[in-house]
């Protein structure tokens, strides 16, 4: 991977976005850009990274050279917070969530959940067979 004044410089080059206009766009100054570009062992402050990026429309995690994908994703309130709370669980914690999770992982659960508890004699066979399975009979 590349340091982060590469691959300034060429996601400037490439979409032809002067130093002048990443700083209008990034909230800071044309010589904060410059020094960025010019010295490859400074590091801008992680808020000056966010900035960037958010300005750039990519990753930060591209800009810092941690990932070939310039790619932004951003999560749902809901993804986030998950993410948040699993990060703070203990290790003995984790262990249970992905033992709560591995069920959703199979197949035979995926159809035994779509739509009914219980089988019945008119469902598939496939679908009787996933049920049980799920319900551990």
């Amino acid at each position: 991977m590349h340091n982060f004044s590469t691959i300034l410089y060429n996601i400037l080059k490439q979409r032809g976005i002067t130093q002048k206009t990443l700083a209008e766009m990034a909230h800071t100054t044309e010589a904060t850009i410059s020094r960025y570009l010019t010295n490859a062992r400074r590091m801008p402050r992680a808020d000056l990274v966010v900035s960037i990026a958010n300005a750039l429309d990519v990753s930060t995690d591209y800009l810092l050279g941690l990932t070939s994908n310039p790619a932004r994703v951003m999560l749902s309130k809901e993804n986030d917070d998950l993410i948040r709370y699993y990060s703070c669980a203990s290790e003995s914690d984790k262990k249970v969530i992905w033992a709560v999770l591995e069920k959703y992982k199979t197949t035979e659960y995926k159809i035994a959940a779509s739509g009914q508890d219980k089988w019945n004699s008119t469902d598939s066979d496939s679908r009787q067979d996933a049920i049980k399975k799920f319900e551990g009979k």
